[in-house]
Formats: structure tokens, sequence, C-alpha cells
């Protein structure tokens, strides 16, 4: 790969990232460390279904997560090969879920994937 693909790869990235949803979906990913579907995370971001696809539509392109079909639902989880951006993710958690609005996502979250069975959404 070339410098300039390099360089055109991370502002794609940090476009993605730039924006307050796109970035709260990215640390829900993160915190998660598995695959999620959409329905949880539009609980846990209080965000409408279109909404919550378009942003991770935006990440998906920007190639920080990877899809995959699981029957009728979509599954999402945040690349891990993303080196310092994945660091940056990662930090919004660290040493603990950060106050505010990415904690309170993450509380509604665990909310969530606690009604899960077998593994499964529902």
């Amino acid at each position: 790969m070339k410098a300039g693909q390099d360089i055109e790869t991370a502002v794609t990235a940090l476009k993605a990232l730039a924006d307050v949803n796109r970035l709260r979906t990215a640390a829900l990913l993160a915190h998660a460390g598995r695959e999620l579907c959409v329905c949880e995370l539009v609980d846990a971001l209080e965000e409408s279904q279109y909404n919550v696809s378009r942003h991770l539509g935006a990440l998906l392109a920007a190639g920080l997560i990877r899809k995959a079909k699981r029957g009728r639902w979509a599954m999402y989880a945040l690349v891990n090969d993303k080196g310092r951006l994945a660091e940056y993710i990662g930090r919004l958690l660290r040493p603990r879920p950060c106050r505010g609005i990415i904690a309170a996502d993450i509380a509604r979250l665990e909310k969530r994937l606690a009604l899960r069975r077998r593994g499964v959404c529902v």
C-alpha cells in the first residue's frame, strides 16, 4: 500500500469517528468485545434504527467495523487490526468507562445484553 493510500484510509476513518453517535457506537462495540445486532445498539444508544444503521454504514465503509449475517440478524463488531484508532476507541473505556454519555450507553447495553438467550439477540 502506498503512503498516500495510508493517509486516505486514516482520513476516512477519522471522518467516520468525528460524529458523536458513530464514536459512541464504536465505543459500545469495543466494550462488548463481540458482535452486536442493530437492535441492541438501538436500545443502548436510544437512537432510531434508521440512524443507527446509517452510522453503522459509515463505520463499515471506513473499515472500522465488520458485518456478518446471522439468519435474519446483521451483527457488527469492531475490526481489531486498526492499530492506533482501535487503541483510541479503547481508551474511551479505560481505566473504567468514561463518565457521561458513553457510561450511560454501556449501562443500557449491559441491560439489553442480559436479554439474550443462548447468546443470541431476542
